[in-house]
């Protein structure tokens, strides 16, 4: 979206004008906070899918990489906000590994995740993992993609699958479009079917046991003696990715990197912004490289769900849960199985909750108000406030910002 659209008439400018007078009066009666400690955007539990349960873990790994490190299989690690590695490097500390094809995980939210239309670009939800680009080349990506299903909540006991239409549906990515991909694994403790890496050493865990995952086929090249996961559509349009939807794909940047550059001292970097504030704005999944001013990491709308039976459009409004699940199935002598790592998921904030609070209230415009006409690198400056990241906050910004609070 480019908020200058919203500056083309003189009704627009003046309504604008408006706003920031209400604004500039609203931090006079109102008390400026910072983030309400109560609002939670991160996944904030495990949902135990253990095939052992009530014992540990609470979660359903296949073989594969790491399985057996306690640094890689506890899975409350993907609660919480993520620690980002940046765009040249594997993030190894707070990842949960999900093992090879099928591997999974189930997480979820204190609240629920709306389809909210004041969301940037559209964007709902967000999928931390540690991937990473081969050589900084957005066109090559060392990554273990997983698919990303969702569940809502409707009767609210907390309790997920015991009403009707509490079911998992599927957010068709860039490779799905119909059922012909879902298929078993059957994992044997020391079968020909078992990855030499590592198989599930948990107390009580079964000698075989299955898992399953809709395919995606994703073709890998070596870049720089590294397994990359190339973009399909380098070669005829660079600037879109070939891959979208899924977890594990993009990288996941360092706090603070708000122009994507893989450093946090470039001008207009903010290393003290809170992780809820920096890692709640979405890249955009369609287009290559990472969007300035996001966290990185997997952003999807929930309009994207289907029913899994059918792949008709699940008209979902929200959800409270979420499934991760290792959907290629590959494995190469030097690296091991592809195997995706989740870091956290987060529920995109609309781009007017300034101070990520879960609303856009008074509270929102008084921030604004008082970071008008700040610029970087001054201790005033809020970048939050700075929608468009060009790191002064003026009018631009303020169309944004009027933006989403009109459609709310």
């Amino acid at each position: 979206m480019n908020p200058t659209h919203y500056l083309t008439n003189t009704e627009s400018r003046k309504t604008m004008r408006m706003l920031i007078r209400i604004s500039v009066c609203l931090v006079l009666c109102v008390a400026v906070r910072p983030a309400i400690a109560e609002y939670n955007p991160f996944a904030a539990a495990v949902i135990d899918i253990s095939l052992n349960e009530p014992n540990s873990p609470a979660y359903c790994p296949a073989p594969g990489q790491w399985i057996k490190d306690s640094d890689f299989n506890e899975p409350n690690v993907a609660l919480g906000a993520p620690i980002g590695a940046g765009l040249n490097q594997s993030s190894e500390e707070s990842v949960v590994s999900l093992g090879a094809f099928g591997g999974q995980i189930v997480l979820a939210f204190d609240h629920d995740v709306l389809d909210d239309p004041a969301n940037s670009m559209g964007m709902d939800a967000i999928v931390f993992g540690n991937a990473f680009l081969v050589l900084y080349n957005p066109q090559y990506h060392f990554a273990e993609p997983a698919t990303i299903e969702i569940m809502p909540e409707l009767n609210d006991n907390e309790i997920p699958g015991d009403d009707p239409g509490e079911r998992w549906f599927l957010i068709a990515g860039s490779h799905l479009s119909d059922t012909s991909t879902y298929r078993s694994k059957t994992w044997i403790r020391g079968g020909a079917t078992q990855p030499a890496n590592d198989y599930p050493t948990f107390t009580g865990w079964p000698d075989s046991y299955d898992t399953a995952a809709y395919e995606v086929a994703a073709t890998y090249v070596i870049v720089n003696n590294i397994h990359a996961l190339a973009n399909p559509n380098r070669l005829t349009d660079p600037n879109t990715e070939g891959y979208w939807g899924y977890a594990e794909y993009s990288p996941t940047l360092k706090l603070g990197d708000r122009d994507a550059d893989d450093t946090t001292g470039s001008f207009g970097d903010a290393c003290d912004m809170p992780a809820e504030l920096f890692y709640t704005i979405p890249d955009d999944p369609i287009k290559t490289g990472i969007t300035q001013g996001s966290g990185g990491g997997d952003a999807f709308d929930i309009k994207w769900a289907v029913d899994p039976d059918t792949f008709a459009p699940a008209n979902l409004t929200s959800f409270r849960y979420i499934r991760i699940t290792t959907a290629v199935d590959a494995r190469f002598s030097d690296v091991g199985d592809i195997s995706a790592e989740i870091d956290a998921v987060a529920d995109v904030r609309p781009v007017a909750d300034l101070n990520c609070d879960g609303n856009m209230d008074a509270v929102d415009l008084a921030l604004f108000a008082e970071a008008w006409l700040t610029h970087a690198p001054n201790g005033d400056f809020y970048p939050a406030a700075d929608c468009v990241v060009d790191n002064i906050v003026n009018l631009d910004d303020f169309a944004f910002f009027a933006w989403a609070w009109s459609r709310q």
